[in-house]
């Protein structure tokens, strides 16, 4: 960039700002004496009630900001005679969240090569903006799945149906809400014909007092995922929960993490076969003999199919393709995990559920679930103190990564989890391809194929030829030894994603796309994404792609940056070139 140019961008940068100041203590002055009757013009015109309105932050304004100066950056290169009027009109729409204008404009720049994006720091500019559009996007169908429940009621606005499964900890039931709660109505419906699109997860509790603080604390970790939790009580105890959700680390909700509408604590009920299912875990007052207390913890979920173990048992073989699309949907849940310092700590393929709702003929959205074994501390972040042998280290030790189950506790001693989560993948990922755990044997009785604990790199089994060797090798990177040498979730993830849709030629022909080559291709995902995928996520209607498969594309582009997709692109090639 020349000298005579920089200074044309700061100078015009810099009096948009002093305008935008200036603006800014115009309007002030107006809102502090404008009469009342100036209200009906603010709901009537859109445009001047965001802009004027009193509760616009201080951040706020610096994006609009911002994002107005990088798009008169852009369009200021634009010599035609229309310039001036193509700036107005897409400024306008850009800064008041219509994102397409925009998206074109720079699609239009990249196609034809008029030099309107000359950097790397204008390209990432670029992504941001990617980002900042599909995350609008998937906010706004997180807002629509919602659940309104009534935190007063609790148990009592569900009808809860058969046992859907049964561990050692919990028990699930399926469940649906019962509208009209408030009249007493219950359907009449017969029970054939009954649909239960949730499901409620009944901890046991044993040790935790029969009051929502205790059971709140002594079961945080299960909450992790939960995107509200109910508590009805006292003034003091609300006080409580503040702070208690102040120190709680919570996932935000993700395409691949369980839908977990909400907590409660409750009484536990006399539900249908717990005397022959549960008896230990029920109280005295239903079961003289039970040891469990009175109330317990229900998570409130969404209910999917079956867990990914059932669905690899299943006669009908999956499709390469598909196999590489449930590898993807993982790591692309662990990296938004490790993104907010969260590792599960027991992966494996009974936590791991699928919706199989689109049929047998389609690959499944794949969710993880069962957060109770699960590290979420904000001091320490994925660093576990492990000063002593008793330290709770997580779930089943056979799944453990190496440097958690080979770790001795010390004074100053700690477990790094930053890519523990990322190595019980790779050992999930044999069983996606082949089937068998070398890890972990299902069969009672029966010894895996190697321990983790002292296992070498070379005696891993060796993966059909069928796989791609860019899978084999990523799914042989993610079980190394070494956290140096092992991949991360993310890097993964985007390895997968980019060998799912993007151009083939990029990481077989040893030719390096440009920066502007994979710009134009993410915003063609995303205009994609944007167009049709909207209406697909929130109708689960299947046109080009599959619902899982436009999830899946959202998911990456909600994270994707620049520089990572090259560093993939150059790690695939390097694998191709071996």
């Amino acid at each position: 960039m020349s000298l005579r140019l920089s200074v044309n961008i700061f100078y015009r940068n810099g009096m948009a700002l002093l305008r935008f100041r200036r603006t800014n203590d115009i309007q002030l002055l107006v809102r502090t004496r404008v009469a009342p009757r100036n209200a009906h013009t603010l709901a009537v015109n859109p445009i001047v009630s965001n802009r004027c309105s009193p509760q616009s932050s201080g951040w706020q304004n610096r994006w609009n900001l911002a994002r107005r100066a990088f798009v008169d950056n852009l369009l200021s290169r634009v010599t035609n005679s229309l310039s001036a009027d193509l700036r107005r009109r897409t400024a306008r729409q850009l800064m008041y969240g219509n994102s397409r204008p925009f998206f074109a404009l720079v699609g239009m720049s990249l196609a034809s090569g008029n030099g309107m994006l000359t950097n790397d720091n204008q390209l990432e500019g670029v992504c941001w903006e990617i980002r900042e559009a599909v995350g609008r996007m998937q906010k706004n169908l997180t807002v629509a799945e919602r659940l309104i429940l009534k935190s007063s009621l609790g148990l009592k606005q569900f009808e809860l149906g058969s046992v859907i499964a049964k561990g050692n900890n919990a028990v699930i039931y399926e469940a649906r809400k019962i509208e009209d709660i408030d009249n007493g109505e219950r359907s009449k419906q017969d029970s054939s014909v009954k649909t239960y699109p949730l499901a409620i997860k009944m901890m046991f509790n044993y040790d935790a007092e029969s009051n929502a603080m205790s059971i709140l604390r002594a079961m945080s970790r299960e909450t992790v995922p939960s995107r509200c939790i109910q508590h009805n009580s006292s003034k003091t105890d609300q006080q409580w929960l503040i702070g208690y959700e102040k120190n709680l680390i919570t996932l935000p909700p993700h395409p691949n993490i369980v839908v977990m509408h909400s907590c409660f604590a409750d009484y536990v009920p006399e539900l249908m076969d717990s005397h022959s299912l549960y008896p230990q875990a029920l109280p005295t007052r239903i079961n003289p003999e039970g040891y469990g207390r009175n109330m317990s913890l229900f998570l409130v979920m969404k209910r999917y199919g079956m867990s990914l173990k059932q669905y690899l048992a299943k006669t009908k073989p999956l499709s390469i393709r598909d196999r590489i699309i449930l590898l993807a949907q993982l790591l692309e849940a662990v990296a938004h995990m490790s993104n907010h310092n969260v590792a599960h700590r027991d992966l494996k393929t009974d936590n791991v559920l699928l919706d199989v709702s689109e049929g047998n003929d389609v690959c499944p959205t794949l969710v993880i679930t069962d957060f109770g074994c699960c590290l979420a501390d904000k001091t320490n972040g994925l660093n576990l103190p492990y000063k002593t042998a008793d330290t709770d280290r997580g779930g089943n030790i056979a799944l453990m990564a190496p440097e958690v189950v080979t770790a001795r506790p010390g004074t100053f001693g700690y477990i790094d989890y930053s890519k523990a989560d990322a190595w019980a993948v790779g050992a999930m990922a044999y069983e996606i391809f082949s089937g068998i755990n070398p890890f972990y044997s299902y069969e009672r009785g029966k010894a895996p194929l190697l321990q983790n604990s002292t296992y070498d790199e070379k005696d891993l089994p060796v993966l059909g030829s069928e796989i791609p060797l860019i899978i084999r090798t990523l799914i042989y990177s993610l079980l190394k030894k070494s956290t140096s040498k092992r991949l991360d979730a993310s890097f993964a993830a985007t390895v997968c994603q980019i060998y799912l849709w993007a151009p083939s030629s990029w990481y077989t022909k040893y030719v390096m796309p440009t920066s502007n080559e994979v710009l134009q291709w993410m915003l063609c995902l995303t205009t994609k994404v944007l167009c049709e995928g909207g209406a697909m996520l929130s109708t689960s209607n299947t046109k080009q792609r599959t619902y899982t498969e436009y999830q899946l594309i959202t998911t990456f582009l909600h994270r994707s940056k620049l520089y990572e997709i090259k560093n993939a692109l150059y790690w695939m090639q390097s694998i191709q070139q071996e």
